[in-house]
């Protein structure tokens, strides 16, 4: 073999090692982008940029919300910011990734309701179910409202409140557990003493 054929040789075989390493490593926790190649049986299927390698995300782990027809949440051709679950298959060369978008949406609701709380924020949120115990309200993440914490009064029956979107201020927050308990009574408090300021105010004036 000539010096010439042996270059030719390396070079192959540099090619392809190259491109080989242009393939990033998918590893649990990563976050990836994704193109949606199909969509088959609830969920979908994706192709993870840069890797090389196909990812699944199921009709569950796409939204927040209840999914009831994933043809209207993704389509073909959408591009998605996805979380790595964990790894399907043995195989690596076509190993497979259980991905979540579901999982990285909440995360950034978790940020930002994290910051509202530092800030003392009152935010606003519908009443999507009542429990024994008090209000469940979604803010992109499930909330909860004890029932001592819901009106500045006393209320026999909850039920009125379902559908209803009401102001809260977050009362404990905290993300590794899933816990966000809010209270409606604290805004309702809050308001009451300003107008009883504003009406001492005017009294004194006149």
């Amino acid at each position: 073999m000539t010096d010439f054929e042996n270059k030719q040789v390396d070079n192959g075989n540099e090619s392809m090692e190259a491109a080989l390493d242009n393939f990033q490593e998918v590893n649990v926790g990563d976050i990836v982008k994704g193109e949606v190649l199909a969509i088959e049986d609830r969920q979908a299927i994706v192709g993870i940029e840069g890797a090389g390698v196909e990812g699944v995300v199921p009709a569950k782990e796409l939204s927040t919300a209840p999914v009831e027809d994933i043809n209207e949440v993704v389509k073909v051709g959408d591009v998605l910011e996805l979380v790595v679950i964990s790894a399907i298959g043995k195989d690596k060369e076509n190993g497979s990734y259980l991905l979540s978008k579901r999982r990285l949406d909440a995360k950034k609701v978790w940020e930002d309701i994290e910051k509202d709380f530092q800030e003392g924020k009152i935010i606003e949120a519908p009443v999507t179910n009542v429990v024994k115990g008090g209000l469940v309200v979604d803010v992109g993440v499930r909330g909860f409202v004890p029932a001592s914490m819901v009106e500045d009064h006393f209320v026999a029956d909850f039920e009125e409140y379902k559908g209803k979107t009401l102001t809260f201020k977050i009362v404990e927050i905290e993300p590794s557990e899933n816990r966000l308990i809010l209270s409606h009574k604290a805004v309702v408090e809050a308001e009451k003493s300003k107008q009883k300021e504003a009406i001492l105010a005017d009294l004194y004036e006149g």
